[in-house]
């Protein structure tokens, strides 16, 4: 047995007590009371989650931090386990499924001699896969400082008509930095993951704000557009509520995360002292509606709803 097979039957040992779930195919695994589940069935094309889902679930392998070569892939609960690796494994991964004692499926993908970083978010993008452990490394490589991965690393921009002007933004997720123009003015802001600050200039106004961010919520707070801010966006419970501007804001969605057709998200609230109403669109990324008493009518590319509801301070006038 080579060496990736031992580490990984020890991660899923330690991870989650990884038991037989067939007749043995592997003596190795076998021995260790794992077995690869047979694949048979085909499968429909899997619906892809978005930007900042996707990163989120990725995690360091605190069971085995040195095992950059292997990934392990935690598949939601109810899922065709044999049509998911036929699927992954006609994308491209070398996938192999275990099953645990709770029932559940994780799948163990072999990323030797390949750009580990890169799929780990392959396979995060999957809506059935919950969870994508990997190594120190890789997720160093990943969320570090000097993150070079083709997939985490965007240029995303924000570009169309609100607030009776055009917007005209690049977020820079190698530099983290957010420029261009937006209410007729220029932007100019750093963001800064290490202290957790968001400064710089927007809206004819100093930004200086701070960040607090975990998988469930961002909360922004500090001073920008002249006035105190502080909001909480819940990714769980499709609530952004806090001030802004000068005036409460709260803005109810769904992002339906992990529904094959959910593709249409709805926002809806108030903020700057006016209703708030935009559809936002997950496969094109158009955003329409009103807030503001403007009309809105832009384009989100390389980015999504989680980029625009956190730096939602800049969108008000």
């Amino acid at each position: 047995m080579n060496k990736i097979t031992h580490l990984a039957a020890a991660a899923v040992l330690s991870l989650s007590g990884a038991v037989l779930a067939g007749a043995a195919d592997n003596l190795a695994l076998s021995g260790a009371g794992l077995s690869l589940s047979g694949i048979e069935t085909p499968s429909p094309e899997a619906p892809k989650a978005n930007q900042w889902m996707t990163l989120r679930k990725i995690t360091v392998n605190e069971a085995q931090p040195d095992m950059n070569d292997t990934l392990i892939g935690l598949i939601r609960h109810g899922e065709n386990i044999d049509k998911v690796v036929k699927e992954l494994n006609e994308g491209g991964f070398k996938a192999k499924a275990l099953q645990d004692n709770s029932g559940g499926y994780m799948v163990m993908v072999d990323v030797t001699g390949l750009d580990a970083a890169d799929y780990a978010i392959g396979l995060a993008r999957y809506y059935y896969v919950e969870e994508v452990k990997v190594g120190r490394k890789v997720h160093n490589q990943l969320f570090g400082l000097q993150n070079k991965s083709t997939y985490a690393v965007k240029m995303g921009t924000i570009k169309g008509g609100m607030n009776h002007s055009q917007a005209d933004l690049k977020i820079n997720k190698l530099d983290w930095t957010i420029t261009g123009g937006l209410n007729n003015s220029p932007v100019n802001m750093s963001v800064n993951h290490a202290e957790k600050t968001i400064t710089g200039g927007a809206n004819l106004s100093p930004v200086n704000l701070k960040f607090d961010w975990s998988k469930e919520e961002v909360t922004v707070y500090g001073g920008a557009n002249l006035s105190p801010v502080r909001y909480t966006v819940n990714w769980k419970n499709g609530l952004l509520q806090g001030s802004s501007n000068n005036s409460p804001v709260k803005l109810e969605f769904n992002m339906s995360e992990g529904l094959a057709d959910a593709t249409i998200v709805t926002v809806k609230g108030y903020a700057n002292h006016a209703p708030v109403e935009l559809v936002y669109n997950k496969v094109n990324g158009h955003i329409g509606g009103y807030m503001n008493y403007s009309p809105v009518d832009a384009s989100l590319v390389n980015c999504d709803l989680y980029d625009f509801l956190q730096y939602f301070f800049l969108f008000l006038k």
